[in-house]
């Protein structure tokens, strides 16, 4: 009995003591896909430490805004509310505060510090918003300058107010400041805080719907609608190299523009080569609700980190989410959970990296959270920098255990990619390229593949186009003395009685419509040159093509998923606008004096579609072996066989109706807008029998519950 109390009397101390231990949540992640799926992965990072003011014995923050790590580990905390700046080491213990300084001889203090960024020497710049100014003190907390309100005439109006929010240092002291207000970007200052002007102005492109209605509004209009100015910076950073980066929080800005970095003449030099460009969410809730609480609109970056290996962080205050991308934009992972859910982010206002540790700063919450990488995340960081120092084969490797953790990460089989490129293995590169939907480097693998293949196989290469050449040559040679012991005249004056030949001619014949359309057209009509079986089977290969291009188009050029196709949807993409045509044409021209019937209208419509064929379905083979580089060929085949379709279906209609150019041209511009009349028409019609069906279905339900 008594070892039953004390082993019952130990289980108790153990709970209690796993009780009071902080709980660590877990934080499960996201990519985007191409196709702007949300993929999920494992957690990326684990809550491990939360800290309040009081905490540290200093009494509660007060919407603290912004947090900065400097080299030695020290964290740095505006909080804003209590006029002070809170010091912290790497244990996120206190240090010590600054909340005054000595100013030439008189005691100053700050006022709403929103900004901070803290130099490799320690020299402490702070965005004093409430006294309208930049402190800069030394490591010893000693007051070096402040930097004020400009006065440089030519640049700042009369009436400015120098309300500074954010601020950043270079390694030469330049200094550089988000101001409330100040929408030309940045405002620099030399290292001696002198004014020398702005740089990077987030840019603004209007939509041509908004465009439009400006140019037509009038003058009292214009001034009530919303000007297409800049958006002002929310948050800013500054690599090891120099470049600044920013963040946008929403506006007028062009989404792709909302993070930016800036080389020091202000230009945007950002790489954006993932799916997306870097802005947060992609794909985002225009309105509604989710659980009781209503979460709309795009990503309203907060705040950006640059660290190791060019890789940056910005923080979401739509959703409390943080997103990670590399130094290519390719998104990491990006991890939170809405606001209103457990272990999420209030308001966050900043985060840094302490470490490899990630620092969260919630105003709302006034706390600081850490958060310790897991092993996945931890791993496609060391995949990363692997790569970069040229271990491709370590970096494959660290990779394919990603893989093992996440399939769903697009990025690991691309890094695989790469470092089999590195490595001369273009065929593998290939492979894992298209596991990983990257056409670029799938392009640039198969254009080093295509070169190694060719100079392996030059020899039976040329041997096979001479051969071939020399085949053409003997073929063509006895067929014209053939012809010539035959006294032949041609096909396209004798039709042959066994029926499948004389399908056969009528078929080839498309070939003679395609390049003399003007007297091919007529025979059709009325020297009966085609009929309907030919016809529909040029119509069957044109729906083969779209078939045939949609599975087997090289992976560069075909953004469809050919494990997604549906082959009578395909079908249907090609009957559907073909029958439609045809009878809306027929409808319009049989009150037009037009003299063509239905089955002439389907043969021309057909014949006029073997471009389609001649040029597609070598295209398919074309794509396979080129790159992107090379495209622009296949696009304008593409392109060319569609017109030379459009001005054969425009002649066959003129010669089979008897329509002059003009009378041609606007009957089927009309056959055109009857056939959105008609699909117009169809899906009224199945929208109302929907809801009758329903009517009905309520009906019943409520007489049989009735009953």
């Amino acid at each position: 009995m008594k070892q039953i109390r004390l082993k019952i009397l130990w289980t108790a101390v153990l709970v209690l003591i796993v009780l009071a231990q902080p709980v660590a949540f877990a934080q499960d992640s996201y990519t985007y896909t191409e196709d702007r799926e949300a993929a999920p992965g494992p957690a990326v990072y684990r809550n491990v430490l939360e800290v309040f003011g009081e905490d540290l014995g200093i009494g509660a923050l007060k919407e603290p805004q912004d947090l900065f790590v400097l080299q030695d580990n020290l964290v740095y905390v505006a909080d804003t509310g209590n006029n002070r700046i809170v010091v912290l080491d790497k244990y996120l213990r206190l240090v010590r505060t600054i909340s005054t300084f000595d100013n030439n001889g008189v005691e100053d203090r700050f006022a709403s510090p929103q900004g901070l960024f803290v130099a490799d020497d320690g020299t402490l710049y702070v965005a004093d918003y409430g006294k309208n100014r930049v402190v800069v003190l030394d490591s010893s907390d000693q007051l070096i300058r402040t930097i004020e309100n400009p006065t440089d005439q030519e640049l700042i109006p009369a009436n400015f107010r120098f309300r500074p929010k954010k601020v950043v240092a270079d390694r030469v002291g330049r200094v550089y400041v988000i101001a409330e207000g100040v929408l030309e970007g940045l405002m620099e200052f030399d290292e001696q805080g002198v004014f020398s002007g702005y740089i990077g102005a987030p840019p603004v492109r209007p939509s041509l719907w908004e465009y439009f209605w400006r140019q037509i509004m009038t003058d009292a209009q214009k001034e009530r609608s919303v000007l297409f100015i800049p958006t002002e910076y929310s948050n800013t950073d500054i690599d090891e190299k120099g470049f600044i980066y920013t963040t946008v929080a929403g506006g007028g800005t062009e989404r792709s523009a909302i993070i930016r970095r800036l080389n020091p003449a202000g230009e945007d030099v950002l790489r954006r080569n993932g799916f997306f460009d870097p802005m947060g969410d992609v794909d985002y809730i225009l309105a509604g609700e989710i659980r009781g609480a209503t979460i709309t609109g795009r990503s309203s970056l907060q705040d950006i980190v640059v660290w190791k290996n060019g890789i940056y962080s910005v923080v979401d205050l739509t959703r409390g989410r943080v997103f990670t991308y590399d130094d290519n934009g390719n998104m990491l992972f990006a991890f939170g959970a809405p606001v209103f859910e457990r272990n999420a982010f209030r308001t966050p206002a900043a985060l840094e990296y302490l470490d490899d540790k990630l620092l969260v700063l919630d105003r709302r919450l006034n706390m600081i959270t850490m958060l310790e990488p897991t092993d996945y995340a931890l791993s496609i960081f060391r995949a990363i920098e692997l790569y970069q120092q040229g271990d491709y084969d370590g970096s494959a490797d660290v990779w394919r255990e990603v893989l093992k953790q996440n399939p769903n990460l697009d990025l690991a089989y691309s890094g695989i990619g790469r470092a089999l490129l590195r490595q001369g293995e273009y065929r593998g590169a290939m492979d894992y390229y298209k596991l990983g939907s990257d056409r670029e480097g799938y392009a640039q693998a198969l254009a080093l593949y295509r070169r190694e293949w060719i100079n392996a196989n030059f020899s039976y290469i040329m041997t096979g186009i001479v051969a071939a050449a020399i085949a053409l040559y003997v073929i063509g040679l006895v067929r014209r003395r053939r012809r010539a012991r035959m006294g032949y005249v041609g096909l396209a004056y004798t039709v042959s009685e066994n029926k499948f030949v004389a399908y056969l001619q009528k078929l080839k014949y498309a070939l003679h419509v395609i390049v003399r359309p003007g007297d091919g057209f007529w025979d059709l009509k009325h020297e009966k040159r085609g009929d309907l079986w030919s016809a529909t089977t040029i119509l069957a290969l044109v729906m083969l093509t779209f078939i045939l291009a949609r599975q087997y188009t090289g992976f560069p050029f075909n953004m469809a998923d050919p494990r997604e196709m549906n082959i009578y949807m395909e079908i249907a993409s090609v009957l559907v606008p073909f029958f439609l045509w045809c009878g809306v044409n027929l409808a319009l021209t049989s009150i037009m004096d037009g003299k063509g019937s239905f089955r002439e209208i389907y043969i021309t419509t057909a014949y006029a579609l073997v471009p389609i064929i001649l040029i597609h379905a070598p295209l398919i083979l074309v794509s396979r072996v080129i790159t992107l580089d090379e495209g622009a060929f296949y696009y304008v085949f593409q392109v060319f066989a569609v017109i030379w379709a459009v001005f054969l279906l425009l002649v066959g209609m003129s010669v089979i109706h008897d329509y002059r150019f003009g009378k041609n041209i606007f009957t089927s511009g009309l056959t055109v807008v009857g056939i959105g009349v008609v699909i117009f028409l169809a899906l009224l019609f199945v929208n109302v029998l929907a809801q009758l069906l329903g009517f009905v279905d309520t009906i019943w339900t409520e007489v049989t519950f009735r009953i």
